[in-house]
């Protein structure tokens, strides 16, 4: 218990560093301050008979301190020898390729691990693109441009990407296109990496599978998720099975599972079978990771098992929570930032509350059949994991899958059997083809299985409930619920059903009183669209959406708008080129477009690239504000900007600032 509280005393330290992002110096004067304290407290406790909670108070906020610093120490800019210290215009960079990421629809994407700006030696990545070319973990560049900003979402509750790098330490990017020379291919730990990898994978290419299936076994088995279909992806999803195509706690899981069963006689050789059991499990998982790429997913996985092997070694099976807490506590001294991965948290809180709950569910039998409890083992452990993730998964990713339940029943198992056959068969093309070859087939009528099933789950889409309005408030809220019903199924006293019926109430005053403020406000947005100008009216609970094509309006752009003010039913209309909101007056100018003379808007949208003399537009209209949308020319913003500067008027590019809001 302790351990578990140092842990999350520990988190909330690097939370709180977050937020608060202060210089290395004023961390370590706040741990230097918590010590003094902790150790001013120790020696006092030591001439008191009866010990106050001081010395307790003061050693969570000494570890609350350490996740402070820790997190300054490990954001990379805040690190001497990072790049962003030392790009100046027309910077000369020096990296190498470390791994290739999922592409876009136009372009591929890497990791640039970067070596040198202006031949000073740095520290850091940078996220490339390239159309043209493909590289390779290794390759080493020279690339003669100054890195950009990652973009920031440009339409209202658009999910922010630049946050997300910034939490995987990125926060810049380059497009490859005549500002780079290949010179060199560095034989690293990912170019042997890749090297096998691409190895293995010819071996599935002998057994006639499909580029489809081979993209499934990459994800399954290596970790490579960059082939995956965008089709694959949103089945699996729909069906509550997206977890299976990455590889995380549930494949390692399984492998130790397997690992376990297949090592079990070394546990009649005494001591010393259980010593050999113990280190071969450790190499087996470690290699696992290894292969798969160190994916951060992974990484944690295997410490969570080892430790729990390491516990069961010990004969502490007990202390299963503290091996758990341990592993989390270890992931984060090295990587702070990985507290903020959505899969760090969807898998600590699934292990955390199957491994509390376990004393409640563990003597459930259904049946005298070992293979019907096996099931409902299943069924059980993936109602608690849901559950235990709703609160993560509203937030995240807006919909509830209700029958992932089933689809686990079913695809948990069979994931068991396609890792174990998905092995066999990369051994046996090493050893026996004519193995390799049968194991092969077997692993090809598994996955026309498991994709079948997962289509025929997925074809339920009103079981797939999508675009709920949920909100991080309300995360924090429901994870209360949560805390507190698992500790009413284990303690049932008055004082913990008061705690589970208070939470809930919270939970729907919070709800229903921010329900109550979106549906009730009024507000107009200007989007950033750059095939059409987009703009939404939003009156109570009546939403308009105005464009010129009102038969094909951009769904995309509209879609988290929507899904925030709780899914209003929009009423499209065609966009005129005069409207009012609030009593303000706005001009919409077009190519082409006349207006009567005194118009006098208080506000003047620019559309479509309109060749005018804005000085001239100024004088004669005298607008209060400018706003130039998505649809016009980069070069014709930047001459309205510096206009606008001049005449002192306000001037809002949606491309540069965003979507405009008007309320």
């Amino acid at each position: 218990m302790i351990i578990a509280l140092l842990t999350l005393f520990f988190a909330v330290g690097i939370i709180a560093g977050y937020y608060i992002n202060p210089s290395v110096n004023s961390a370590l004067y706040f741990l230097a301050v918590a010590l003094l304290l902790l150790l001013f407290i120790y020696r006092r406790s030591q001439k008191q008979l009866i010990q106050k909670p001081y010395f307790s108070i003061s050693t969570w906020l000494l570890t609350f301190s350490f996740g402070i610093l820790s997190y300054t120490i490990h954001n990379a800019p805040n690190q001497k020898l990072h790049y962003s210290h030392y790009v100046t215009d027309n910077a000369i960079i020096e990296g190498t390729i470390t791994h290739r990421l999922k592409p876009t629809e136009f372009s591929e994407r890497y990791y640039f691990e970067v070596s040198r700006v202006n031949h000073h030696k740095t520290t850091g990545r940078i996220l490339i693109s390239s159309k043209n070319k493909k590289f390779s973990p290794g390759d080493k560049l020279i690339i003669t441009e100054s890195p950009n900003q990652i973009n920031k979402p440009l339409n209202p509750y658009q999910f922010d990407y630049a946050a997300y790098m910034e939490k995987q330490n990125i926060f810049h990017q380059l497009n490859l296109n005549k500002n780079y020379a290949l010179i060199d291919q560095t034989k690293s730990f990912n170019y042997y990496l890749d090297y096998t990898r691409n190895k293995l994978t010819e071996s599935f290419n002998k057994n006639t599978f499909d580029p489809k299936e081979i993209a499934l076994l990459k994800a399954l088995l290596l970790g490579q998720r960059q082939d995956l279909s965008t089709e694959t992806t949103e089945t699996f999803a729909s069906a509550g099975a997206i977890h299976i195509l990455a590889i995380s706690g549930l494949h390692i899981a399984i492998l130790f599972f397997l690992l376990n069963l297949l090592l079990k006689p070394l546990d009649r050789l005494s001591k010393r079978g259980k010593t050999i059991k113990l280190i071969l499990l450790l190499l087996s998982l470690s290699g696992f990771a290894i292969l798969s790429g160190l994916s951060p997913s992974v990484v944690r996985a295997v410490i969570m098992f080892s430790f729990i092997s390491i516990g069961q070694y010990l004969n502490r099976n007990s202390s299963m929570m503290n091996s758990v807490a341990i592993s989390m506590l270890l992931i984060l001294l090295f990587n702070p930032k990985q507290l903020f991965d959505v899969g760090f948290q969807l898998s600590y809180t699934a292990v955390i509350a199957i491994i509390a709950l376990r004393p409640i569910y563990k003597n459930i039998k259904l049946s005298k059949y070992r293979v019907i409890n096996y099931f409902t083992d299943i069924a059980i452990i993936s109602i608690i994991a849901q559950i235990s993730t709703l609160p993560l998964c509203l937030y995240y990713f807006k919909q509830v899958p209700l029958l992932s339940v089933v689809t686990n029943i079913i695809v948990v198992p069979l994931t068991g059997l396609l890792l174990t056959f998905g092995i066999l068969t990369l051994l046996f093309s090493f050893i026996s083809p004519h193995l390799a070859h049968i194991s092969g087939i077997v692993l090809k009528w598994l996955i026309k299985i498991l994709n079948n099933y997962t289509e025929w789950i997925a074809g339920f889409e009103s079981l797939n409930i999508k675009q709920i309005t949920f909100t991080l408030v309300f995360s924090i809220i429901l994870t209360l619920v949560m805390i507190t019903l698992g500790i009413w199924l284990k303690k049932q006293t008055f004082k913990t059903t008061i705690a589970v019926l208070g939470c809930f109430l919270l939970f729907q005053i919070s709800y229903l009183g921010y329900k109550i403020h979106v549906t009730n406000s009024c507000e107009l947005i200007v989007f950033n669209n750059y095939n059409e100008s987009v703009i939404s009216i939003k009156d109570c609970n009546r939403l308009t959406i105005l464009c010129n094509d009102t038969t094909a309006y951009p769904i995309k752009t509209i879609k988290p708008y929507l899904t925030a003010t709780f899914n209003p039913k929009p009423t499209l209309t065609q966009l005129n080129t005069l409207l009012w909101f609030k009593g303000q007056k706005i001009a919409i100018i077009e190519p082409n477009t006349i207006y009567p003379e005194n118009l006098n808007p208080d506000i003047i949208l620019l559309s479509h690239s309109p060749k005018i003399n804005l000085e001239k537009v100024i004088n004669e209209m005298k607008p209060k504000t400018i706003i130039a949308d998505g649809t016009n020319y980069r070069n014709l913003i930047q001459q309205w900007k510096a206009t606008c500067h001049k005449q002192n008027i306000l001037f809002h590019a949606t491309a540069e600032k965003g979507y405009y809001k008007l309320e």
